[in-house]
């Protein structure tokens, strides 16, 4: 439609108030009133519902920013409005979006002394739980880095975080928003299925990805140019967690069910796990089910369907030991199969349940999804493997001040992570003259020197300044984070770390509550095998 379109648009008071003007009747002389068609956006709807834009009181169509060449951001300042940037390729570029959002700007320096960094993360749909607390840490790290240090050349960080509602392609497309901005550096996505998808976008582009949580073990094998990078284990090590739990149950089962979700987590850590527990287990011992992801759903009956399919399947194996592999959906399956064995006549032997990473922080709705004279009997079998992201000296002083700062949102076992990835992504930048995608990864390396300055997030901020004056000195650091040490793997971008088994306890208020009961110390690396011992 053409900006000369047929246009239906809401007014605001002032003509209401022109409609009741007491004008003069006589005179020699006529007052002609002429009035804007629209003051800002919000006046402007054409008759087919399409949303247009104000410019200069009329109502037109909508102007790509990126048609628009630019010098400065005033040059789209004046243009747009101050959400739109002008990006390193001189056109105008929209840091909020349909996907993203501007989160912080600094106001004590010029807009064009900004340095922006995104995050990809999920803030809505079913994996809010997950995205939630990760975004809340990223806020408090940019608030952190900012009220201590600027970047060498005087500038500040600014943050643009995008939602991508836990899917790969809605993942993807934020990647590409951000890629338009000149955004070098993202932290996310929070799951290993969205990674690949993301990376396919940030390293052609030359910008660093640092993922908070992801762990799939394919992510270390990616051609990426040295930008992908994680702060959270990798799967090999989880795979080997859980074969070695399996083969020191006494008696040791012989059968195994292992529920996985059918994306690239669940089939990776099935594939690490499988050949583990075939010297384990009798020649069929291991069972495998996929099943699909909460939102591949179009309907709910298609949900129940599939996953009560499932269900029926694991009753006709009987298992003694019943593993997820999987996500938040983990407590959806889990219930429907204790619903079921509950109204089955004679019940099975209930089994022992083992959820991977990813479903670990669905335990406690798991207990709770059950009648309180049950809780007991199921906390018995229920248990959980993950990495260890809580760093005993560490982790304690963050939780207080996350908590005090956002007291409606758990920090959970993964906040520490988030932190952890976006303070290592800005004390890289703080620390190197340029914030380009290679630089940033420079300084990420720098980081982890084993022979450098040690620095701890548990020094109050002053780790911050010490750290960027190291950096500058031209020394390196050995960082230990909210999550522990950051000790990348200059290849691989991975970082090493033991595993913990968590179980869920009655707490003082009556609430179950996760507790890290068994630690996973794995042995000289390269090694991805440990041992258990209980704590």
């Amino acid at each position: 439609m053409s900006a000369t379109a047929q246009v239906t648009y809401r007014t605001r008071g002032i003509v209401a108030v022109a409609a009741g003007l007491l004008l003069p009747m006589g005179g020699s002389c006529s007052v002609v009133l002429d009035f804007p068609q629209c003051v800002d956006h919000v006046d402007c709807t054409n008759v087919e519902g399409f949303e247009l834009e104000c410019r200069n009181n009329v109502c037109v169509e909508p102007i790509p920013p990126g048609t628009i060449s630019c010098g400065s951001d005033a040059d789209c300042f004046g243009f747009f409005d101050d959400t739109v940037i002008c990006a390193p390729d001189n056109t105008c570029a929209a840091l909020t979006t349909d996907r993203c959002e501007l989160r912080i700007r600094p106001s004590d320096v010029a807009s064009d002394d900004v340095v922006y960094i995104g995050s990809i993360l999920p803030r809505t749909g079913t994996y809010t739980t997950v995205g939630a607390p990760l975004e809340n840490a990223i806020e408090l790290a940019v608030e952190d880095f900012n009220s201590t240090v600027a970047l060498p050349n005087g500038g500040r960080v600014g943050w643009v975080a995008c939602d991508s509602q836990g899917n790969p392609a809605l993942a993807a497309e934020a990647a590409r928003e951000l890629m338009e901005a000149g955004v070098t550096a993202v932290v996310g996505p929070a799951l290993s299925s969205e990674v690949i998808d993301v990376a396919n976008v940030t390293a052609p582009a030359g910008a660093l990805l640092l993922t908070p949580t992801a762990s799939a073990e394919i992510l270390a094998q990616l051609a990426d140019d040295g930008l992908v990078w994680r702060v959270n284990g990798n799967d090999a090590s989880q795979a080997a967690a859980i074969a070695d739990r399996i083969a020191q149950m006494d008696p040791v089962p012989e059968r195994v069910v292992a529920l996985v979700k059918n994306d690239l987590y669940g089939q990776g850590l099935l594939e690490s796990l499988a050949p583990r527990l075939a010297n384990t287990l009798p020649g069929d011992g291991l069972g495998t089910l996929l099943y699909s992801d909460l939102d591949s759903f179009a309907t709910t009956e298609a949900l129940l369907s599939e996953y009560g399919a499932r269900v029926a399947a694991i009753f006709d194996s009987n298992p003694e030991v019943i593993v997820v592999l999987g996500s938040v959906e983990a407590r959806e399956l889990i219930l429907f199969y204790l619903e079921a064995w509950a109204g089955a006549n004679p019940r099975p032997t209930l089994p022992h349940f083992i959820v991977s990473s990813e479903a670990v922080p669905m335990l406690e709705g798991i207990v709770q999804g059950v009648s309180e004279s049950f809780r007991p009997t199921l906390m018995n079998r229920l248990e959980g493997v993950d990495h260890d992201t809580l760093d005993p000296s560490n982790y304690d002083a963050f939780e207080i001040r996350y908590d005090i700062r956002f007291s409606e949102v758990e920090a959970g076992l993964s906040a520490g992570l988030a932190y952890d990835a976006t303070m290592a992504v800005l004390l890289a930048m703080g620390g190197s003259e340029g914030t380009s995608g290679s630089q940033v990864a420079e300084g990420l390396g720098r980081l982890a020197d084993k022979s450098g300055t040690p620095v701890s997030f548990g020094e109050g901020l002053s780790f911050v300044a010490t750290t960027q004056q190291v950096l500058l000195s031209g020394a390196n650091v050995d960082l230990r984070g909210v999550s522990g040490e950051i000790d990348f793997d200059l290849v691989t971008g991975d970082v090493r770390r033991n595993l913990s088994g968590f179980d869920v306890e009655g707490s003082s208020g009556g609430s179950p509550r996760i507790v890290v009961r068994r630690r996973y110390e794995l042995n000289e690396a390269p090694s991805v095998t440990g041992t258990w011992s209980d704590l």
